[in-house]
């Protein structure tokens, strides 16, 4: 029997979204929220710290132990609940999956949600108004990022060949706010590979409960 899984963190963020892709994936039931054993853990206490001191989400809390840091989270969960999912089994392939994600993580994420798309959704300028200067000085990274995923991703099914794995996993979820968020015209345009992609991913049955809203 599968012991209980759940994900401290809001539905909201990417990196909880691609969580909870990998569970669902996998066909692991989990519950989601900052309510942790019928307590909940306001985000940025001392309670949150203890989880996770740099004080992120999401962090995954799985037979009394926090496990934090996405990338190790959707490993950990392959690894014990599946152990052959969403990794090739080419060492160059695995390298290539893992290079990938460590490239989402790192810096497509920070270009696309942490620069640009969080200005909009918790805006910081006068009376809470989008600073739009801070947003335009993000759109050269992003175009550059949709560029390189563009070429990754060429004619195949998925960013790693034709295999669907953790980095579309990863990516999923930023895309699904990149091309659906405000002013994306000029950054992922209409005939973008990178939209059938996003649509390819959305469409798998394990994605119908994530890119809800």
């Amino acid at each position: 029997m599968i012991s209980h899984v759940h994900i401290y963190g809001k539905h909201f963020s990417s990196f909880v979204r691609s969580v909870q892709l990998c569970c669902e994936e996998l066909g692991i039931q989990y519950t989601l929220g900052i309510e942790v054993n019928n307590h909940i853990i306001e985000f940025k206490s001392s309670e949150h710290l203890a989880l996770n001191p740099f004080g992120k989400m999401p962090i995954l809390i799985h037979d009394g132990r926090a496990l934090y840091e996405t990338q190790a989270i959707c490993r950990y969960l392959i690894d014990n609940f599946s152990g052959t999912a969403f990794q090739p089994k080419d060492v160059w392939q695995r390298a290539q999956v893992d290079q990938w994600c460590s490239a989402i993580t790192s810096y497509v994420d920070k270009y696309v949600v942490r620069d640009y798309l969080m200005e909009f959704v918790f805006p910081k300028g006068d009376k809470g108004s989008v600073r739009m200067d801070v947003a335009q000085a993000a759109m050269p990274a992003i175009i550059n990022a949709v560029k390189i995923l563009e070429d990754q991703l060429g004619s195949n099914d998925y960013l790693v060949g034709n295999e669907y794995s953790l980095a579309d996993i990863l990516l999923a979820p930023i895309l699904h706010y990149l091309i659906g968020g405000p002013n994306n015209s000029d950054l992922v345009s209409a005939n973008s590979s990178l939209r059938t992609y996003a649509a390819r991913i959305q469409a798998r049955p394990a994605a119908k409960n994530i890119f809800v809203k």
